[in-house]
């Protein structure tokens, strides 16, 4: 006993002062808190896996750290400040009490270790960064550090990508490559990266606006030359590139519809939306053509192998829905239905003919089995709160589709924290829709009010001088000169 104290101690010291600085990191600068935790999460893709950092009677990794520090942070705002319902706030902190609640009976059931397990990555991690992000002050920079954070995670598992294709070369789906008497999965990075990087593409094709418009621009969008800048345009479909080839088939389901929500969306004459489609559905056919003709070569070979690879009846896909089946037609009890089983409880079950114990591979069977219909219903809740409580402006494009990405990759995989700094920024962004609402504002985007006041400066001069050339060079009366 002794000698453990005596082992902690050192830790200790050091443990301490740190937490202090994190913590003072996350409450008072929560641009670099958001990339802490998204670091961590790309840290994570890189180590391939989570490396623990501390034994607190179960093996605490960075992430779990950085986002208690992130939910203390959040709680004490809600304490200091409040929240209105309607931001969705209340729903991220009904499912946060689920968690801890089956957390709770999950220890008793299969102890501490297995329960933090089962909880750490899909609930506690998403919904602390989501309500964090919700809760954080509203500033002009954040839609600016959200999407400069998001894009150095992307740049990094492009680099990621193409360190592993240069070590193992371009492999379908299907093959497992050797590596060490143990076979590895032929794409370098996971679907939740792949998903990063459609997610890239979208705040490049449509960024956040944050800062002060110029004069005679509306708030909340950019002027037109930088939305369609060549350089962007470039890196977004580098981006697509990228995931085409990482071949994870549901994140290619999402991109598709991503595409096609941004069509529909987008503001545009309806002369240039017939236009961009009849040009889209040409360049499918000439790239199917091209695809039959092999003129892609090995590596059109390789996708072409993945796609048919997922029509097939032992698809995984068809094994994952064999699975969750199995394990939405176990036996219950009604209140297993309403608040889930406990974590720890497990996932077997038994899918053509082999025994299976990994998490179900879909996140809403996931939270319906540990949070029960009580939790599935608040998630849905949350995903519907944000799409319709969005602005109309280039903000609300961008995180409606960041909400269609989410809603596909549900289907065929569970959530991942990163996630929840998305989610988390739209019910931010609706609370500062409701603040300019408060205030008389009309688009839901922060601007700093001293840029403010220098742009009705500047429409009163203009306003004054056209009033002068009109009259004869009379100078503008006071009444025409009011804004």
């Amino acid at each position: 006993m002794h000698h453990l104290a005596g082992a902690a101690a050192p830790i200790l010291l050091v443990a301490l002062p740190l937490a202090v600085v994190v913590l003072w990191v996350f409450a008072r600068h929560h641009p670099v808190g958001i990339g802490l935790l998204l670091a961590s999460q790309v840290w994570t893709v890189a180590a391939h896996g989570q490396v623990p950092a501390l034994d607190l009677g179960f093996n605490a990794y960075p992430a779990d750290l950085l986002g208690a520090c992130a939910c203390l942070v959040a709680f004490v705002r809600l304490l200091r400040h409040g929240m209105p319902a309607r931001a969705g706030v209340l729903l991220v902190l009904g499912m946060i009490v689920l968690t801890a609640c089956s957390l709770v009976r999950g220890i008793s059931v299969g102890g501490l270790q297995t329960a933090a397990n089962d909880s750490r990555v899909y609930f506690f991690q998403v919904f602390t960064f989501a309500l964090y992000v919700a809760t954080a002050p509203m500033s002009a920079a954040m839609g600016r550090a959200v999407s400069r954070a998001w894009l150095a995670a992307a740049g990094t598992y492009v680099l990621l990508s193409l360190v592993g294709w240069a070590g193992t070369g371009l492999h379908s789906v299907g093959e497992a490559i050797p590596v060490a008497d143990v076979a590895i999965d032929p794409r370098p990075v996971p679907a939740n990266a792949a998903l990063m990087l459609v997610q890239g593409a979208v705040l490049l094709l449509c960024p956040l606006a944050s800062d002060s418009p110029a004069p005679g621009t509306a708030r909340g969008d950019k002027p037109r030359t930088e939305l369609h800048h060549p350089i962007r345009l470039t890196l977004a479909l580098l981006l697509l590139v990228v995931v085409i080839l990482l071949q994870h088939r549901t994140v290619w389901v999402a991109t598709v519809a991503v595409a096609v929500m941004y069509w529909a969306l987008r503001p545009s004459q309806a002369g240039a939306r017939i236009t961009v489609a009849v040009a889209g559905a040409l360049v499918c056919c000439l790239t199917a053509v091209c695809f039959a003709l092999g003129a892609f070569g090995s590596v059109g070979s390789t996708l072409a192998v993945s796609f048919a690879e997922a029509q097939h009846t032992r698809s995984t896909f068809t094994w994952r829905v064999l699975g969750w089946h199995e394990l939405l037609s176990a036996p219950r009890y009604w209140t297993e239905w309403l608040l889930g089983s406990p974590f720890s409880s497990g996932y077997a079950r038994v899918v053509a003919g082999g025994l299976t114990t990994v998490s179900p591979h879909n996140y809403y069977v996931h939270i319906a089995l540990r949070l029960g219909l009580v939790g599935l219903v608040l998630l849905l809740a949350v995903y519907t709160l944000a799409w319709r409580r969005l602005p109309h402006g280039r903000n609300g494009l961008a995180l409606r589709l960041m909400i269609i990405s989410q809603l596909l990759f549900c289907v065929t995989y569970s959530v991942f924290p990163e996630q929840g700094l998305l989610l988390g920024l739209c019910l931010w962004q609706i609370r500062v829709r409701m603040a300019d609402r408060r205030t008389g504002g009309t688009s839901g985007d922060v601007s700093r009010p001293s840029v403010d006041r220098q742009v009705v400066k500047a429409s009163r001069a203009t306003w004054a001088t056209q009033e002068t050339r009109e009259s004869g060079g009379r100078p503008a009366t006071e009444h025409t000169m009011k804004v």
